[in-house]
């Protein structure tokens, strides 16, 4: 950080090369970039961090002047612009926690002496007074590809060859001795003054990690070609029939290329419980009379297969440690603690181990937040109107989908009500099934998918605190079942999106479109409808011919050239009106997703 200005880097090496001093080593940097003085030093606003900050400054907050208050000038001050003793880094917070930045318990923490009180951060303007969308860019900037060109440059001065030795002195990067593991045998020191002296140095004013890497990073790859995004290509999806079962498919899962499809199965006995592996149907074992003996309303495992969770029709929320006896047997089941907080059965569930929480959903129209560690009680978001249909957990943002009724709401891992809205003005379109790109939503036999954009608050909710930040916009509406969609799931390559129906219907719609093709007088291969059509073109007709069913399509006049994405569908009416020469399938919403009845 010292480097960030070529005045710093100038004052940090005049200092090395100035040094003299038998006893203490040369050193650029007299303070750390990561230390506890550090962590609650931006973290004043948070307790327990508040209160440590505090015993650290002898009871009370440092003067306001010095505390982290803005967030251009804690950067001008660690950039080395006229600040040689400040070389901090960033905290992980900056890059998911929003809260952070935000004065929410009130904390006196003084006045400035130009006057002005100290409370919130004051943010670039980029985030438009957001620290939420402070976050959100911080952590959209942290993924950009430039950061992941020039990551392994931090990684070798943090953890890498110029950590130590010559490398780190060219790189200005050697800090104060005491920072660094092994520079001192504190058991053999045997003036209690000094040992005192070393242990606050270390344990106040930072520690540098363990060198890892003994030669150059290597550079991370960038160029990849990612998988077409959902959301992003939303106006391209087109759904397909999969299979179709005899039951409702009550859930959708994908192991790689594999789809586990779980359908209503009348002969299993309601409060019963039994695993089977999913790629041999194999039964593994049965468990009975658990929650008491209460029917087992919805379950969820976390994503380690080592814990399971339970809701019953009696409110009760069962936390089980499942115990294997060798890699495929599971046999026995573990009660770790019976959750109690809600009135009514529980009718959904979801556990997130990145954030170690449980969220649990229930008829008496609360959603609760349980901590998976100790689980315990952590808190209840706003109650709602309806009961609870669904839920969904973001596991990269901690956000919270709801469902209640047509009510729609997202909120954040600590309780903000980021975005609401009511989904149908019709009380029989309910949200019956959740999954993510950032948000999709099934009404009745519609899945319509959905972002966040920021906007003014909307929807019914009695909130606490904060309005939302955000407005749901409706992106795109898939007409792809005739009867009410009871499972929805996006694969982790985000590549499909997988719904099923109450009348075991299975569907799977994935984005159209794979570059453009230009079709010329002698004829083309293009897909219509995902099949092959072999088009032959004549003076003024052409000919399409199936491959797979070899029926033809004739007597059409054709332009001298056309221009079409290679799974457009090809539409008579498109190519009768296109005009000679600059001809083009139209790639409208009639041509890709069917509506015009003379496409084939």
């Amino acid at each position: 950080m010292g480097c960030q200005t070529s005045e710093g880097e100038e004052e940090f090496r005049k200092r090395y090369a100035s040094w003299d001093d038998p006893e203490v080593p040369k050193f650029h940097y007299g303070s750390h970039y990561s230390s506890a003085g550090i962590i609650l030093f931006y973290l004043l606003r948070l307790p327990p961090f508040s209160i440590e900050n505090q015993k650290l400054q002898g009871g009370q907050f440092d003067h306001a002047d010095r505390l982290f208050n803005s967030i251009r000038d804690t950067w001008l001050s660690a950039s080395g612009k006229g600040n040689t003793s400040d070389v901090k880094e960033l905290i992980p917070e900056f890059f998911y926690m929003p809260e952070f930045l935000e004065n929410r318990f009130n904390l006196d923490l003084g006045e400035k002496q130009s006057g002005e009180k100290v409370s919130d951060v004051v943010l670039p303007p980029w985030a438009k007074g957001s620290a939420r969308e402070f976050i959100r860019k911080h952590r959209e900037a942290l993924e950009s590809d430039y950061v992941s060109q020039n990551l392994h440059h931090w990684i070798d001065l943090i953890f890498g060859y110029k950590q130590r030795g010559k490398a780190a002195e060219e790189a200005v990067n050697v800090f104060y001795h005491y920072t660094y593991e092994g520079s001192v045998d504190i058991d053999s020191v045997t003036d209690p003054a000094m040992k005192s002296s070393i242990l606050a140095q270390i344990n106040h004013f930072g520690q540098t990690p363990k060198q890892l890497f003994l030669k150059p990073h290597v550079k991370r790859k960038t160029e990849r070609k990612l998988p077409p995004h959902l959301l992003k290509h939303s106006m391209l999806l087109v759904p397909l029939e999969m299979r179709k079962n005899s039951s409702s498919i009550s859930q959708i899962l994908t192991f790689g290329d594999k789809i586990l499809v779980a359908s209503a199965n009348n002969l299993l006995k309601p409060r019963n419980l039994r695993f089977i592996t999913y790629d041999q149907d194999r039964l593994l074992s049965t468990h009975e009379n658990l929650n008491g003996g209460n029917q087992i309303q919805c379950a969820s495992a976390s994503h380690d297969g080592q814990v399971l969770v339970t809701g019953a029709d009696n409110g009760l929320i069962c936390v089980w440690r499942i115990g294997k006896d060798g890699p495929d047997i599971i046999h026995r089941l573990e009660l770790e603690k019976a959750l109690c907080a809600h009135t009514g059965k529980i009718t959904c569930l979801q556990v997130s181990q990145p954030y170690m929480i449980i969220v649990s959903g229930s008829d008496d129209c609360t959603v609760i937040l349980w901590d998976l560690s100790s689980l315990a009680f952590v808190r209840q978001l706003a109650e709602f109107p309806s009961p609870i249909s669904a839920i969904y957990t973001n596991d990269m943002t901690g956000e919270i989908v709801t469902a209640a009724g047509v009510m729609l709401a997202i909120w954040s891992i600590n309780g903000d009500c980021l975005a609401v809205v009511n989904t149908s003005q019709l009380p029989s379109d309910l949200i019956f099934s959740l999954a993510g790109l950032y948000l999709l939503r099934l009404a009745g036999n519609q899945l319509a998918i959905e972002t966040k954009e920021n906007g003014d608050p909307t929807g019914g909710l009695e909130l606490v605190g904060k309005v939302p930040e955000y407005r749901l916009i409706l992106n795109k509406v898939l007409k792809s079942h005739k009867f009410p969609i009871t499972a929805l799931h996006v694969s982790s390559d985000l590549k499909q999106l997988l719904s099923g129906d109450s009348r075991g219907l299975v569907c799977d719609a994935e984005p159209v479109f794979f570059g453009w093709l230009s079709i010329h007088y002698g004829g083309a291969l293009v897909c219509a409808k995902r099949q092959p059509y072999l088009v032959a073109f004549q003076e003024s007709t052409y000919q399409a011919c199936s491959t797979k069913t070899n029926e033809h399509y004739t007597g059409v006049p054709a332009p001298l050239s056309l221009t079409c994405e290679a799974q457009d569908l090809l539409c008579f009416k498109c190519l009768t009106a296109s005009r000679v020469g600059v001809g083009k399938f139209c790639g409208s919403i009639c041509c890709r997703f069917g509506d015009c009845e003379e496409t084939f």
